[in-house]
């Protein structure tokens, strides 16, 4: 059949040797080489893009098979399925490509008309695979663009119908073959839409307006947002805050800003009223909630809420969220707020991102500041501790030039942490992240604080108005959560001097909150008051650590060796029994023993120690003197 139809082309077919012509019926042919095809393929890429190519040569291709399935309709074949194999058959003779049909369903209406077509097979040895891979390599997507136009043209033409062929493998991607799958436009339910538009023909002058058009709209946004960037410069430089750039930014695009910290608190919004942004902040913290996005941890940028601008639907109000960086870390968010919006303008997420680095600018030289201001109020209190001045007025004075009145009561706490996971390749970041969370909860608390880092401790001096500890001891509890929040890595442990009247005298409370840290646990007694230490507290901030060694001797004598440590289970068996008030159970529990091997050790110490230790006296005594061998550091737990 195939030889048969070759025949009866070339018997359409006429070559004059006068003029040089061919001819296939009435149209005349050339014939030129597949290179030069290539030159201009590459040509057409580097002049007009790769998709305007796809579609250039797609419709030159439909234009060619439409063309040739006209002649082969004038043959007047037989059988439409004679017709669609010629159409193969002039691929051929052509040189297009070999082809190969492996399916080739055609169904008619009862009047003879076809209904559909479903056809499949293989393009062999394409010369548009071949030249697109010696010019460029290969791809990763079919590059047969003039072929599957030539028989989407030619099979539209012959069914009377919209006919599109697909290419699902390609020599040009380094398949062994390129395949074909020809199917009517119903057939294909949807799933060639986005190709379509390759099949319209768009002048190259309407294409051009279009272009000239699209360069005009992003000239103008250019200039817009050049605009509100200078206007946003212009703020910064004149001193202003991010209140007065929330202004300008509603004033110049009339959409409602939020500026917001990096646990989106308000720092500045405009465009919207008190009423209507506690109900956007709402809305905005319920979906936070039910979308469970993640809580803000310093020491993971991954784990950041919002990485890149985003677009939120909540319930009642619409937004663009951009991030605020700071030295390669989120310090805050910018949003566009809306009411009511049906797309996210691409100039209002340029112009939001514009924003945000303007923030940004304005907030880094606010931490700078703000830094500079700590380390230096932290150096005066590292001097406060050392004794440095020479009398309490000089310290006032000095505290007056930080606008610090001084004269305040007051009490020193000493902040201990512990990397659970003992990286310590973060620290500094940590540190930075520890000091401004410090410092927002005091100012969130309306407390006046003066932080330095001494030895392996954080150090603060905080100011209170209350002459009871129990605001003082809230207060810290409080702060010990909230560093707990936001730092899981990490455990924390307080301790909290006495009240303190007399600043010169802050070295003195500054040892209290050591005593008083010194007896605090990672899990259990996170913050310890130096006032609940009683009798312990008073003997150690007497500086009587030799007495103590001394007595320690003569009471537990042999289970303690002020010079070299021993019998250190014994001496962890009895506090925790002495601190479970004699509860053989608790205490066993607590030291994952067995009571019958509590009993043994507690039958040893009275052994050794010739004491009964139910005896209430002697329980006091030994208590108080094992929490005092743990205060100065003699014994750990």
């Amino acid at each position: 059949m195939a030889l048969a139809n070759k025949q009866l082309l070339y018997d359409h077919l006429t070559v004059s040797d006068e003029n040089g012509t061919i001819h296939m019926n009435d149209d005349r042919m050339i014939v030129i080489s597949s290179s030069a095809f290539g030159t201009l393929r590459k040509d057409l890429i580097e002049n007009l893009g790769t998709d305007r190519m796809k579609g250039f040569l797609i419709r030159y291709g439909w234009d060619l098979g439409v063309k040739d399935a006209k002649k082969v309709i004038e043959m007047n074949l037989p059988t439409v399925e004679d017709i669609v194999t010629m159409g193969t058959v002039l691929h051929m003779i052509k040189g297009h490509t070999g082809v190969q049909t492996d399916l080739l369903n055609i169904e008619f209406y009862q009047d003879g008309k076809v209904k559909s077509i479903h056809m499949e097979g293989a393009w062999v040895s394409s010369y548009e695979a071949h030249e697109h891979v010696c010019g460029f390599g290969h791809t990763e997507s079919p590059v047969c663009h003039t072929l599957i136009g030539y028989a989407s043209g030619y099979l539209s033409t012959v069914c009377n119908q919209r006919v599109i062929v697909k290419e699902l493998t390609c020599a040009g991607m380094g398949h062994t073959e390129c395949r074909y799958l020809a199917k009517s436009l119903e057939l294909w339910d949807g799933e060639v839409n986005d190709i379509l538009r390759y099949y319209e023909d768009t002048p190259i002058v309407i294409e051009l307006e279009m272009t000239y058009e699209k360069l005009l709209e992003e000239r103008n946004t250019l200039s817009r947002i050049s605009s509100i960037h200078k206007k946003l410069t212009e703020e910064i430089l004149n001193g202003n805050d991010l209140q007065s750039i929330a202004d300008v930014v509603y004033d110049t695009t009339g959409i409602s800003l939020i500026i917001e910290d990096v646990n989106f608190r308000s720092y500045a919004y405009s465009g919207l009223t008190p009423e209507c942004f506690q109900e956007v902040n709402d809305d905005f913290q319920d979906y936070i909630q039910r979308f469970k996005k993640p809580v803000h941890e310093p020491e993971r940028m991954e784990n950041e809420s919002f990485l890149l601008t985003s677009k939120i639907n909540a319930k009642c109000h619409f937004r663009l969220i951009t991030p605020i960086f700071i030295r390669k870390k989120i310090s805050g968010y910018c949003s566009f707020v809306y009411q009511h919006v049906d797309d996210y303008p691409q100039i209002d997420i340029i112009t939001l991102e514009q924003i945000a680095s303007v923030c940004s600018l304005y907030l880094l030289n606010e931490k700078t500041s703000l830094e500079a201001t700590e380390r230096m109020k932290g150096h005066f209190l590292e001097q406060i501790l050392q004794e440095q001045f020479t009398s309490k007025k000089d310290i006032l004075k000095r505290g007056s030039y930080l606008h610090f009145n001084l004269d305040q009561p007051f009490y020193i706490v000493a902040l201990k942490y512990q990397n659970l996971q003992g990286n310590l390749a973060n620290e500094m970041l940590f540190y930075e992240e520890l000091m401004e969370t410090t410092l927002q909860y005091f100012k969130d608390k309306k407390k006046h604080v003066l932080i330095c880092h001494r030895g392996n401790n954080v150090v603060l001096y905080v100011q209170t108005e209350s002459r009871e500890n129990a605001n003082i001891s809230s207060l810290c509890i409080g702060f010990i959560e909230c560093l707990s929040q936001m730092f899981h890595k990490y455990t924390f442990q307080i301790g909290v001097s006495s009240r303190g009247e007399e600043i010169d005298r802050a070295s003195d409370y500054y040892d209290e909150a050591i005593i008083a840290l010194r007896m605090s646990t990672p899990t259990a007694k996170k913050m310890v008051l130096f006032d609940s230490l009683g009798v312990v507290g008073l003997l150690i901030n007497n500086k009587n650590e030799s007495a103590i060694k001394n007595f320690a001797q003569q009471q537990l004598g042999p289970l303690y060796d002020a010079d070299c440590h021993k019998n250190t289970e014994f001496i962890k068996t009895l506090y925790v029994f002495l601190a479970n008030g004699g509860n053989l159970e608790q205490t066993a529990n607590d030291l994952t023993l067995s009571l019958s091997g509590l009993r043994y050790r507690i039958q040893k110490m009275e052994t050794l120690l010739g004491q009964d230790l139910r005896n209430p006296t002697v329980n006091y005594q030994l208590f108080l003197m094992l929490q005092a061998l743990l205060v100065i550091g003699e014994i750990e737990m």
